[in-house]
């Protein structure tokens, strides 16, 4: 079944309320933990992979045989980094450098 952008909208609120919630970075694990199965927590970490592989600029088939990922997969978050919203391609290349400088 397909939400609508408003109902989606209104669950990613929800999930960033739940989320930031978490008074620290253990309870955040603890929050995740328990509210993502392996297989999600797993699907979620390779879509971020996807991300900074686009962004530093490695290409489709590339990324396709490091990560195992389909080209169509890589090519919707190619679509997204080039037309999604310029505060996600900001806050992902931000979060890539503070987690650099740790």
């Amino acid at each position: 079944m397909h939400k609508g952008d408003s109902t989606l909208r209104q669950l990613a609120d929800q999930l960033a309320r739940i989320l930031g919630a978490a008074r620290n970075e253990a309870e955040l694990r603890t929050l995740i933990d328990g509210l993502l199965a392996p297989q999600e927590l797993e699907e979620v970490v390779l879509r971020w992979e996807l991300v900074q592989a686009l962004l530093s600029g490695q290409t489709q088939r590339e990324i396709s045989e490091r990560l195992g990922v389909s080209l169509g997969k890589i090519a919707r978050g190619s679509r997204l980094i080039k037309y999604g919203p310029p505060e996600f391609r900001e806050l992902v290349e931000r979060i890539q450098t503070e987690m650099r400088g740790e």
